[in-house]
């Protein structure tokens, strides 16, 4: 971080905290991320805008204590102060068509994310229903490939046994590798519902691809590879993650975004469920 900019940034924050400048800080979905040095080696501040707050992700990060996450150094009600993560995402190894490791990475922080706690969750999660309620409302759609989501979303909503604290977001670059640590997700969202919807966001990567039959081989080995490893069922992995598909592109359209990805991706994914 350098320049006037950064050092005003900085000043904002307590003195305690012993920030200075490490890089350039950027703005990503309306939260600044400033790489800073502290007392104790490098970290990330994060800082939301607008009034979000971290309260439910500062208290996911602070519940995981570090296995299979970031560790949370400090906070603020909209501020986190981050353990650094100097490794690249699992992104970069989809991107190289190397599905297996990154789907294995993916299993292997998502068990450890979701094993037995010293203490019990303080957080507030928001339901997955209540997270599907634009989908849920599409009952009545013209589009039909939506109606068809609001149908198969009420189905997996009331056949969901034991609903779990859930990451939320876990799509691939939130989950980074660290060269000490391992694989370690961030940003986690907070969602309480069904194990199989935690996979929905990874199964729906696609990178740069546009060859729907590779997408398409490739989705259905990712979701053959997770219900083997993780003992889930496949069927239930593909429809929520059709579902998920189907939510975000009713979010991009909400929000005047290009939803062409997604509305691609819920066309792909029915068409797996059928054939």
């Amino acid at each position: 971080m350098t320049g006037g900019r950064s050092e005003t940034i900085l000043e904002q924050y307590p003195k305690s905290w012993q920030l200075s400048a490490h890089g350039i800080p950027v703005w990503r979905d309306e939260t600044l991320l400033a790489p800073v040095s502290t007392a104790f080696g490098p970290a990330m501040l994060k800082r939301a805008s607008k009034g979000k707050n971290f309260t439910t992700s500062s208290s996911l990060l602070r519940w995981y204590e570090g296995s299979g996450s970031a560790n949370i150094l400090k906070k603020q009600k909209n501020v986190q102060l981050l353990e650094w993560i100097d490794g690249p995402a699992l992104t970069n190894l989809v991107d190289e068509e190397q599905d297996d490791q990154a789907i294995d990475a993916l299993s292997e922080v998502i068990a450890k994310l979701q094993a037995p706690k010293r203490s019990p969750l303080k957080a507030r999660l928001v339901s997955l229903g209540s997270l599907m309620h634009p989908l849920l409302a599409q009952k009545y759609s013209e589009n039909l490939v939506h109606r068809h989501g609001a149908r198969l979303i009420r189905h997996l909503l009331q056949t969901t046994k034991a609903p779990l604290p859930l990451h939320g977001n876990l799509h691939f670059d939130k989950v980074m590798h660290h060269s000490k640590r391992g694989w370690l997700t961030i940003a986690p969202q907070g969602v309480c519902g069904d194990l199989h919807y935690e996979f929905a966001s990874a199964l729906c990567h696609t990178g740069e691809q546009r060859d729907f039959r590779d997408i398409r081989r490739r989705l259905n080995a990712r979701a053959t590879r997770i219900a083997k490893h993780q003992s889930l069922n496949k069927d239930r992995l593909l429809t929520f993650a059709f579902c998920h598909a189907c939510l975000k592109s009713l979010e991009a359209q909400r929000d005047s975004q290009n939803a062409t990805h997604w509305s691609d991706m819920s066309v792909l994914l029915l068409d797996s469920l059928v054939n």
